[in-house]
């Protein structure tokens, strides 16, 4: 037909160049298959830029000015106040040196994925326009990450406020920040900011910060950042910010309709996340979602066929390697005749404070709710010998199991917890049990000598009990 605008079919469109996105167009790549990536903006996503990347930054700065504040504990003596005029600079330069270093679109390139860069729509089931230019893909795979939300009907549209988008483009360290949110990036923010000198006041509407984590290390973590100052608004909900002068006042109320509110001069909203949506044509082509998500099954398959979604998006489980494991699981489920749920229990996440926090598998809470039968043994780092010549010594590691030794979850709150928790990652996804990691030889004295003494408490646990006294008295008969 004249005038048609010209089609160039691929086996896989992906639309977003985040985590999700990049995983799902390499892996089609490297299969050989035809692939084409769509960004609006910039490869590499959200944690790329104003996420992960920048916030590791600036909580490594914030450590180290912590560090220097402190260092009388190991009998030295400083002068001089830290100077941290550039700190903010700092954060920003590491981040451009972070992409420029992983070279993900030449790696992309090289692995035969085509890149477009524009605003994608979908006019089609199979087909999208992305600025002019149509492309078919016999499978969709949206990627498109996510955004911060902003909570409606509390005044923010009269009032500044930064988001994980925006507040690393701080110029300055703010003299006071309030935030309003006490979920992973509220909680990174307050303690990195807290260190680098602002009065933090923080707003979550539950009891507990980080909710999805185990309670009683969050408890923990929040005493810690009650000691170095940040003060926290627990079941409190805002209900209005308003300008006063040139600063921002927070009013809240907590569940027994006690008001409270702080004056402060920067306001951060870290208030949950909504799926980048906006423009893509959804509703066009009969794919269903809210504001929040794009609605999927266990599949991770909108519902239109050969339409999926990873990542953010989903607002399944909001942590890039998630994405990447979900990226994984819809490749396999595009080429092979039979679909795969991703297995959650066994991915882990970390909020990287300092102490950090790291989660795998199930929760106290969870394994209640799910009529399990369970012990819970405790390690605290306090009785690790490396944590306390380095004096870093807050924390537990915390392993959840069967009487049998079979992981159920495993929370670590203390220095290095994110890495600690990969040896248990391995462990629960290869099968194996407390016995095993109990058995096997760890380095001393390392930070994971820890693992060893934490699985120890089940041994101890096991011997106890009758079977084992039992063989035990058979054992010394013999012997006698």
């Amino acid at each position: 037909m004249k005038g048609a605008k010209r089609v160039e079919k691929y086996r896989i469109v992906v639309i977003g160049g985040g985590a999700a996105g990049i995983v799902a167009a390499m892996g089609a790549a490297s299969m050989g298959l035809k692939v084409a990536l769509i960004e609006k903006n910039r490869i590499g996503g959200e944690c790329s830029w104003t996420g992960c990347v920048p916030s590791k930054a600036l909580l490594a700065a914030a450590k180290e000015v912590h560090r220097i504040r402190h260092v009388a504990k190991w009998g030295i003596t400083l002068d001089a106040a830290p100077n941290l005029q550039g700190v903010l600079a700092k954060v920003r330069e590491l981040t451009e040196l972070t992409a420029a270093r992983s070279q993900t679109v030449k790696t992309l390139q090289t692995a035969g994925v085509e890149i477009f860069f524009g605003s994608p729509r979908l006019v089609s089931a199979n087909e999208i326009d992305v600025d002019g230019k149509r492309l078919w893909g016999d499978d969709m795979v949206i990627a498109t990450g996510s955004s911060p939300a902003v909570p409606e009907g509390i005044g923010l549209e009269e009032v500044p406020f930064v988001t994980n988008r925006t507040v690393f483009d701080l110029t300055a360290i703010p003299e006071s920040l309030g935030i309003i949110g006490g979920g992973p990036i509220g909680i990174e923010m307050a303690q990195a900011f807290s260190r680098l000198g602002s009065k933090v006041t923080l707003f979550h509407p539950g009891p507990h910060i980080l909710p999805k984590d185990d309670a009683e290390l969050a408890d923990q973590l929040e005493d810690i950042l009650r000691h170095e100052g940040v003060r926290f608004h627990l079941s409190h909900r805002v209900k209005k910010v308003e300008k006063v002068g040139d600063q921002v006042r927070i009013n809240a109320v907590d569940t027994a309709g006690k008001n409270s509110s702080a004056l402060v001069g920067t306001l951060l909203v870290a208030a949950g996340r909504r799926a980048n949506v906006e423009g893509l044509g959804l509703n066009y082509v009969g794919v269903a979602y809210t504001s929040k998500a794009i609605e999927v099954d266990a599949h991770l398959r909108t519902t239109v066929p050969h339409i999926w979604a990873s990542g953010d998006c989903n607002g399944l489980h909001r942590f890039s390697h998630i994405a990447e494991v979900q990226s994984r699981t819809i490749l396999r489920n595009i080429l092979l005749p039979v679909d795969r749920a991703p297995e959650y229990a066994g991915v882990p996440w970390a909020t990287f404070t300092d102490p950090e926090l790291a989660h795998l598998g199930l929760t106290e809470a969870q394994a209640d709710a799910q009529d399990l039968t369970y012990r819970v043994y405790r390690q605290p780092f306090s009785l690790i010998d490396r944590a306390i010549v380095e004096q870093e010594d807050s924390g537990m590691i915390k392993l959840i199991a069967t009487p049998g030794g079979k992981i159920l979850g495993a929370h670590i709150l203390g220095s290095g917890a994110a890495d600690l928790l990969n040896e248990i990652v391995v462990a629960k996804n290869c099968g194996d049990g407390l016995g095993t990691l109990s058995s096997l030889p760890h380095v001393y004295p390392s930070w994971g000598y820890g693992i060893q003494r934490a699985t120890d408490h089940w041994l101890i646990d096991v011997s106890k009990r009758w079977y084992a006294q039992f063989a035990l008295r058979v054992l010394k008969k013999i012997v006698e």
